[in-house]
């Protein structure tokens, strides 16, 4: 039984798409030690700010289309999917040639708030927009079954990001510019490729068609709110601190959080199998069974729960060791903020085991009130505390928000979908009695 799961085609996809993305997740955190010795603090909170305008101008720049692809790649015959790809770029081409336009009469102001010259927002905004090639090429593939394509390109591009990175940050000693350009170079190199793979594959087909491109506006738009409500919650502290206290304490903060990437992958690969497995268990129409079934759930997820409060202790004790052993002196400061990035991480890994029934319910809509309420409330934390108590303000925040986001999931998965979490509680506690 074991080798023929083993061998089942999905769990092999998983695998791949696993590791694939945990390769793309890892490498950037395990270079960063090399790179401490090379960029100061502020140059490293730079390159931070430049993830964090990367952020924003990605979710406008993409618009949803990756997604509007994904919905329509079954339901659309192929001579069609080509013209609707087509347009789907021209929507994004639309946007890429506003965001140019805004750029230009506002970057004196973003300079203020993140340090980032003119040259490198336009830069930014123009790796983005090549961005969207490689997004739809690795949305094509990822529907098209080939996880090996998928990954052997997505873990190529990451390792040409990082070995331009060694060469021009570490060899030529170009500072943050070179860790900057080592990305925007692997971005739009890979861009180019993608859209050369796009219309040898025959997916272009250069069709304008309004009734479609107001297809895809419907669909995108609305989702550009909750995509925001994310980057709000992981970007916007950034740029309070580069505001308030300068690029150097970014730096700091940038590498303090980087150590919460170590819990969010975990989580997000054990995720990926385990909420299937929790769909299908639930979509029982034996209601006895099902019943026996959701206790074990219960039961699996407080040892879970229980397994990433142990795993976040053990974190916190090797980052303190890893930092001070393999980071260069002018980082040790980030330590402040590890211990609270590993917790930040620790409640949202308990957010993401509560609301897979959420989306069991398809109750996705109060979902997305949901994140974007909790995303304003950190926004206007993170100003307050961060123009008051210093760059520590964020971290502050970002527990804050991630405890209340898990809470109020927490109960209202509980309303959509109801499950025994306290009878199961009572029970263990007269067994240990």
């Amino acid at each position: 039984m074991i080798s023929k799961l083993l061998k089942h085609p999905l769990l092999k996809s998983s695998l791949i798409y696993t590791i694939s993305d945990g390769i793309n997740k890892s490498i950037p955190f395990f270079i960063l030690p090399v790179l401490s010795h090379y960029l100061l603090p502020a140059d490293y909170g730079i390159v931070a700010n430049f993830g964090v305008l990367t952020g924003i101008i990605g979710i406008l720049i993409t618009c949803g289309v990756d997604g509007a692809i994904s919905v329509n790649f079954y339901r659309t015959a192929p001579k069609d999917l080509k013209i609707y790809i087509f347009n789907c770029i021209l929507v994004s081409c639309s946007i890429f040639l506003l965001i140019l336009f805004v750029i230009g009469l506002t970057n004196t102001y973003i300079y203020q708030l993140i340090s980032i010259p003119t040259s490198y927002q336009l830069l930014c905004v123009v790796m983005c927009f090549f961005n969207l090639f490689t997004a739809i090429n690795l949305v094509l593939w990822r529907l098209e079954e080939k996880p090996l394509a998928f990954g052997l390109y997505d873990i190529t591009n990451t390792i040409i990001n990082i070995s331009l990175s060694i060469i021009l940050v570490i060899v030529l000693k170009q500072g943050w510019i070179g860790r900057v350009n080592a990305i925007a170079i692997a971005s739009i190199g890979y861009g180019v490729f993608s859209l050369f793979f796009l219309y040898k594959r025959g997916y272009l087909s250069f069709i304008y068609n309004p009734r479609i491109i107001k297809a895809i506006l419907i669909f995108g738009i609305p989702l550009i709110p909750h995509a925001l409500s994310f980057w709000l919650r992981s970007g916007v502290d950034r740029i309070f601190i580069s505001s308030f206290w300068g690029t150097s304490a970014v730096g700091l903060y940038a590498t303090g959080f980087q150590f919460g990437i170590l819990v969010s992958f975990i989580v997000l690969a054990f995720n990926n199998a385990f909420s299937p497995y929790l769909y299908k268990v639930l979509s029982s129409t034996d209601e006895k069974q099902l019943e026996i079934d959701k206790i074990k759930m219960v039961k699996l997820t407080y040892f879970i729960m229980i397994g990433l409060m142990i795993s976040g202790v053990i974190f916190i004790i090797l980052s303190e060791y890893i930092l001070k052993t393999f980071f260069a002196e002018e980082y040790y400061a980030s330590i402040t903020f590890v211990n609270w990035a590993i917790l930040t991480q620790v409640f949202q890994s308990f957010y993401i085991l509560f609301v897979n029934y959420i989306f069991f319910s398809k109750q996705t809509r109060k979902l997305a009130i949901i994140t974007i309420s909790c995303a304003l409330v950190q926004v206007v934390l993170s100003y307050i505390l961060v123009k008051y108590f210093g760059p520590i303000g964020a971290a502050y925040s970002s527990v804050t928000v991630s405890i209340i986001n898990f809470l109020v999931v927490m109960f209202y998965s509980n309303k959509v979908y109801p499950m025994p979490w306290i009878s199961t509680l009572i029970n263990w506690r007269k067994v240990i009695h």
